[in-house]
């Protein structure tokens, strides 16, 4: 008697569909190159067929592109969300998204989704491009931003620092350290680990940050 064959993946909720395609599609770019990868590949991945794609999605380059917006709107709720849930001043909240963010960073994904990014798709896809940095990076420094501007205006950090160009600093900066260290093979260049890399730069930050001491006056 033979075997009773397994239902498809996709004999449940069409509204499924789109969603599992995006997450597919940014696996199957980041491992095998934008320009490799096949869309027959993204279908399998999903478990769909590649005739599924068209039905949501105009082509590859618009696949992408939603797939980005959709990793950005997701990553941003999250954060934006988590921060409404700590109790603390702006200095907490400094920490916490940016221990969450450079955390996040040392993970074998977030090094393949740069190198896609800042790879082939600055070069190939320079739009695509634009349209990550604006609808995530910038999204991503203003979020820093306003926390900084939330200690200005109750006192923990100095109103005459720029809040902006700071906020873009601190994150690129991070970016940048877990991006050589982590994701470009050179975990063994210099001295410094990455626990210590973060440590030392948020103590900078924030000494930075704080509101300077009268002359003749203590911290106490």
């Amino acid at each position: 008697m033979l075997a009773k064959a397994k239902k498809p993946k996709w004999e449940r909720k069409a509204e499924e569909r789109p969603g599992a395609l995006l997450e597919a599609a940014l696996d199957v770019f980041t491992r095998q190159g934008y320009r490799a990868a096949r869309l027959e590949s993204v279908a399998e991945a999903a478990g769909v067929s590649k005739g599924t794609i068209y039905r949501y999605f105009e082509n590859k380059e618009d696949l992408l592109k939603r797939a980005l917006q959709d990793k950005v709107d997701v990553k941003i709720a999250h954060a934006e969300a988590a921060l409404q849930e700590i109790r603390g001043g702006a200095d907490v909240k400094l920490r916490y998204i940016l221990d969450r963010y450079w955390k996040r960073a040392m993970e074998p994904d977030w090094g393949r989704f740069h190198r896609l990014m800042f790879g082939e798709i600055a070069s190939e896809q320079p739009l695509l491009f634009r349209f990550w940095i604006e609808k995530g990076t910038v999204r991503a420094w203003k979020l820093i931003e306003d926390i900084i501007r939330a200690g200005q205006a109750e006192g923990a950090f100095r109103k005459d620092a720029d809040a902006q160009g700071i906020a873009q600093f601190a994150l690129s900066g991070l970016t940048h350290q877990a991006y050589l260290k982590m994701h470009l093979g050179q975990r063994g260049s210099g001295v410094c680990p990455p626990d210590r890399i973060f440590a030392s730069s948020f103590d900078l930050l924030i000494t930075g940050l704080k509101p300077k001491t009268p002359a003749g006056k203590n911290h106490d």
